[in-house]
């Protein structure tokens, strides 16, 4: 998530959005994955019959998880859809199951044609407008399972609510809830933040954090050119400014889902912003060059700004990248990750960039180079990942554990501090 300081800045002044052709902004298309992706073998409709198969898919979770995100699911309606998609398929896209049933959720005809009902991402649409309608209905009591009975109006009522643990255990492991993570700053040099907007420098100036009045849950960090000052992100869109950094703006009206990174022009004079469900805002001299498409699985856990400030790229948690303006794709999509990807980082000219999953897996693609991954004895999981001016890269974990790879250096871990990073 994190970029070298001379790229990764903050600022903080909302601009409105110009959106279509009366922008005049040369938009490039995402490049991807994303349709492909999800209409490809890791979704397709397996057999259910004669008994469910023992795990989930995850590629379906990823997609039940986020379609859930951006249809705007509160806590409850995101529990009851994910103990009705454990009960009725284990997160598998069923090709047939008891009578005419079908689907992630086993949807009768009811829901539409049978193409509609085994695609995931319209079936998750579909569940969670009828649970939001139960839920605006429902008195603070009502549980989640009950929430997915009136739903799916099973036979055996109680099944729903007897799977929560497992429901939470699977959000817990998909969902990505990160802090404010780590970013190099220099050669030698990192800043890392808590989900409280706790600042941690490391041969690096602190200028202040915490801030005061503020509730909600911190989701990145930058640093000024010069180092003389950061901006703190939390995940309604507001920006705190310290030392140099100058406010510019924030709240980003309108997002679905929470505001999860930030990418700044390489003046510190604007940024972009983006939401779980893939929304772009650009505020100061930042130009907004698209965003929300069409197709993509998992949510949305990072963004990185190209070294010109001209383009930017967007990443899903089941590792697609989309590249706009004048920001390359270089590939994406890994196979073999566990649990969802959390973070990229370019290289400091901008011609790669690696992803890492919360195992610690480290994917490089264009002149990104690997120099190790997949760390032993991690508390939590890894949150985030910050190439270095050089040939390495930092990660950080959830609980503040710093890994060092290539030049990168280790300088101390946070401590008594507010989780996750």
């Amino acid at each position: 998530m994190r970029y070298p300081n001379h790229a990764r800045l903050r600022a903080h002044r909302r601009i409105l959005l110009i959106a279509g052709a009366a922008a005049a902004l040369a938009v490039t298309a995402p490049l991807g994955t994303s349709a492909a992706w999800a209409d490809s073998g890791s979704l397709a409709p397996v057999s259910c019959q004669p008994n469910l198969p023992a795990g989930e898919n995850q590629a379906v979770v990823l997609q039940v998880y986020a379609r859930a995100v951006a249809d705007g699911a509160d806590a409850r309606v995101m529990t009851a859809t994910f103990e009705a998609a454990w009960v009725e398929s284990h997160f598998n896209n069923c090709s047939n199951g008891t009578g005419t049933s079908v689907g992630v959720f086993q949807q009768l005809s009811s829901y539409g044609s049978v193409a509609q009902r085994e695609n995931v991402a319209a079936a998750t649409d579909a569940f969670v407008a009828r649970a939001e309608n139960v839920d605006r209905v429902s008195g603070p009591n009502v549980t989640p399972g009950q929430i997915a009975q009136q739903v799916q109006k099973s036979a055996n009522p109680a099944r729903y609510d007897q799977q929560q643990g497992t429901a939470a255990a699977l959000q817990s492991t998909y969902a990505v809830v990160n802090g404010g993570g780590t970013r190099m700053i220099g050669a030698g040099a990192y800043l890392d933040v808590s989900s409280a907007g706790q600042v941690y420098a490391w041969n690096s100036r602190y200028l202040g954090g915490s801030p005061g009045g503020n509730t909600g849950r911190f989701t990145d960090a930058a640093v000024t050119p010069g180092e003389a000052g950061y901006w703190l992100l939390d995940a309604s869109g507001q920006i705190y400014a310290y030392g140099n950094a100058p406010y510019l703006g924030g709240g980003a009206a309108g997002h679905t889902g929470d505001i999860i990174a930030l990418a700044a022009t390489p003046d510190g004079r604007g940024y972009a912003m983006l939401s779980a469900s893939g929304q772009v805002y650009a505020y100061g001299d930042a130009l907004y060059y698209g965003g929300s498409p069409a197709g993509f699985s998992g949510e949305f856990t990072d963004m990185e700004m190209t070294p010109s400030g001209h383009g930017y790229w967007l990443l899903t948690s089941s590792g697609q990248v989309y590249a706009y303006g004048d920001a390359s794709y270089y590939g994406g999509s890994p196979t073999g990750f566990s649990k969802a990807i959390v973070a990229m980082s370019p290289t400091p000219d901008g011609r790669g960039y690696v992803l890492v999953s919360k195992t610690g897996q480290v994917y490089p693609y264009g002149d990104a180079g690997y120099h190790g991954g997949s760390p032993a004895g991690v508390s939590g999981d890894i949150a985030d990942i910050s190439y270095t001016p050089g040939a390495g890269y930092l990660l950080i974990s959830t609980t503040g554990q710093h890994y060092a790879y290539g030049d990168a250096p280790f300088l101390g871990n946070p401590v008594n501090a507010a989780v996750p990073f």
